[in-house]
């Protein structure tokens, strides 16, 4: 009971506005609410109810009121009408005239707010039921405030904030209760690793909020694929996993996975964009894939790592041979982080060759990893799996600064070379990683603007054209070059070359492998040229190989030639004593 000398510290709104007087006689009731009629709570309306039944439960609703004042018979009665109070938040105040001190605490514990002896509340002074009612209805809304937050953390601590999707803890606890109980009654269950295609570009591009807006959307749509038995999360980023309950077949798992890529497949509108995505999803089954956690989780994983490398926008099941192939992936991202922290890559630079006066005017920088145990490794082995893991970004960064820094140091040797290209890939182009990277090795190395060139795919550049565009132009106003690598082989259209800012146009070297034996490459060589021309480009052929396809070359005006023909990709050294005149040129 609190200490009746205590001040008032809660305002006269945060008192119960509606009570109600429960049991007793009618009389003792009427009294109690005549006198509430004229003390401190007489703005509050007063309910009187009658104690039907053995116990009264009905009377104890609290239905209709903010607080109860029980006016009870005995200690025993009113411990068992409490009982019929459990989990009910309403502050309650017991009016006893039996008055049992060992009891007290028995009935707090079972439910009341405050007991009071009744002959301590006397009329027309209430004061201290007055206090009571306060300091019950305070603690009661500390109470709820308490009990609200525990639940609160409880939720945060196993759900997503994002999408409110159970996390990463929650779904690894759900899927070992699952596992308990497939293993009693030898079912299967399916766990689904889904992770977006392209999210990335689409957060680069149009910023966080959209993308999150994205996720959001996506984990409505999973949502409604899969049934009430079935568990979806969150797991951070772009990535979900699935647990579907109770699965009598593969082809189950593939129904759901096959609706659910079909689902994210949909356009989705957001904040004006319409936006278009797809999913990799790989599926584990237990128990033939696993029969713990782990190894379900790891090899759903290595299953949608499968169908994110066929392409993305598929579903794969797991299979054993899946994990060798894992393993080396793993193995080559853990070896090529240690070769950017060694500074074990190199540059070789192959030649381009001016056609009408037969002079190196250019280089293209190649880079290599000069790999202690496997030697020379070529960028094929390798560069997908720093685009994937984002190592693509530090090795991107020392390419350009190491090529500007060479073509820095050739020039200041007399050598009279215009231009070093670096190649910028999908990945990096998308991220507009080329502007950053750009700036960059210009300030760092001193090197001139123009004699600069960035080589992008076709491929790369129309995906998506819009962004394109703005990136090409900031790097117009930088004053670098831009070249369009691979040419012939993409969709692009004269509309978009002619409004992109390029310089050149480099004929992919599948037409010049074949263009002497394929009348219709021939035809598509001789018409690039031509086209690359009439937009003021140069026009320059790769992969150049042999005498009559440089003959062939020269017919329709091709400005340069890169190839086998004149020098393969050579070491720093090698390429300075080209220039130097102490090597020649193959041709």
């Amino acid at each position: 009971m609190p200490n009746s000398d205590r001040p008032l510290r809660t305002a006269r709104a945060s008192l119960p506005r509606r009570l109600a007087l429960v049991g007793g006689s009618p009389a003792q009731r009427e009294r109690l609410a005549k006198g509430l009629s004229t003390s401190r709570l007489a703005t509050f309306e007063v309910e009187q109810r009658e104690l039907e039944g053995p116990f009264g439960a009905s009377a104890l609703r609290p239905d209709g009121c903010d607080a109860l004042v029980l006016l009870a018979e005995t200690t025993a009665q009113a411990l068992l009408r409490l009982r019929e109070l459990q989990g009910l938040n309403l502050p309650l105040v017991l009016l006893l005239d039996q008055f049992d001190p060992a009891s007290i605490e028995l009935l707090r514990r079972e439910g009341a707010s405050e007991v009071l002896d009744r002959r301590h509340v006397e009329l027309p002074d209430l004061g201290l039921l007055e206090r009571c009612l306060e300091w019950a209805v305070e603690r009661q809304a500390l109470a709820i405030d308490l009990r609200r937050a525990r639940e609160l953390s409880v939720h945060l601590a196993h759900h997503d904030t994002l999408t409110d999707l159970p996390n990463r803890q929650f779904f690894r606890a759900r899927l070992r209760q699952l596992i308990a109980q497939a293993e009693r009654s030898h079912g299967q269950l399916a766990i689904l690793f889904l992770d977006l295609d392209r999210f990335k570009q689409i957060n680069d591009t149009l910023g966080h909020v959209v993308g999150d807006r994205l996720i959001q959307e996506v984990a409505r749509r999973i949502q409604g694929c899969i049934r009430s038995a079935d568990s979806a999360s969150r797991c951070g980023g772009d990535e979900f996993n699935l647990i579907l309950a109770d699965v009598r077949r593969g082809q189950d798992a593939a129904r759901v996975a096959k609706k659910i890529a079909q689902s994210i497949a949909e356009p989705m509108h957001i904040d004006g964009h319409e936006l278009f995505s797809s999913c990799s999803i790989g599926i584990s089954l237990y128990p033939m894939d696993g029969r713990d956690v782990d190894t379900l989780v790891r090899n759903a994983d290595v299953a949608m790592y499968q169908a994110k490398s066929e392409g993305g926008g598929k579903f794969r099941f797991f299979m054993p041979q899946m994990t060798d192939r894992a393993v080396e992936r793993l193995a080559l991202e853990h070896s090529l982080r240690q070769a950017i922290e060694r500074q074990e890559f190199v540059l070789h630079y192959q030649p381009r060759v001016e056609l009408s006066s037969d002079r190196i005017v250019g280089f293209e920088a190649l880079v290599r990893w000069n790999h202690p145990d496997l030697g020379l490794v070529y960028p094929d082995e390798f560069i997908s799996v720093a685009e994937e893991t984002g190592l693509i970004a530090p090795l991107g960064e020392w390419v350009a600064r190491e090529a500007c820094a060479q073509l820095v140091r050739w020039r200041s040797q007399g050598f009279a070379i215009e231009s070093m290209a670096v190649n910028v890939s999908a990945r990096q182009f998308r991220q507009r990683m080329p502007i950053e990277l750009v700036r960059g090795a210009l300030e760092e190395s001193g090197l001139e603007a123009q004699h600069l060139e960035i080589e992008i795919t076709e491929s790369a550049v129309m995906q998506d054209t819009r962004q394109a565009l703005e990136t090409l132009e900031e790097l117009r106003q930088i004053g670098v070059r831009v070249a369009i690598d691979d040419f012939g082989t993409g969709q692009s259209s004269l509309a978009y070359l002619k409004r992109f800012p390029l310089t050149k146009l480099k004929i992919d070297k599948a037409f010049i492998r074949t263009l002497l034996s394929d009348p219709r490459d021939a035809a598509i060589t001789r018409a690039i040229i031509a086209m690359a021309h009439s937009l003021g480009l140069v026009a320059c052929a790769e992969g150049v190989e042999t005498q009559k396809q440089l003959d062939f070359l020269r017919e329709p005006g091709c400005d340069e030639v890169q190839g086998y023909v004149y020098s393969p990709p050579l070491p720093v050294e090698r390429a300075t004593r080209l220039l130097g005149g102490l090597e020649q040129l193959a041709n």
